[in-house]
């Protein structure tokens, strides 16, 4: 992992905790932390709004539209950790979607 990307993946993980300090139970109006799968982003093309991630020992695809907050997606780095919900019956294989910064 090279030094932007992990200053990068660091203020999201600080990000993330700051927003659980200011609201540990997720009730300011924004939908309920899911309960999912964590996975690590392993590329991400921010042109072409598509990328992949590993959880379990599997390689996931994704997309931009997958993700609940829009803007999460121009945040993410490979090595960004993120939860998601796992759809296998996909025509183009495993997909992840409802994707969330952990």
């Amino acid at each position: 992992m090279n030094r932007k990307s992990s200053i990068a993946t660091h203020r999201a993980y600080m990000r993330a905790q700051h927003q659980r300090e200011l609201d540990p139970d997720g009730d300011l109006g924004e939908a309920p932390r899911q309960q999912g799968v964590v996975g690590q982003i392993s590329e991400v093309d921010h042109a072409k709004r598509y990328g992949f991630l590993f959880a379990a020992g599997r390689r996931y695809f994704f997309h931009a539209s997958g993700f609940l907050r829009p803007a999460d997606f121009d945040q993410i780095l490979a090595g960004t950790y993120v939860t998601f919900e796992p759809h296998d019956r996909s025509p183009k294989g495993p997909r992840a979607e409802r994707l969330e910064l952990a």
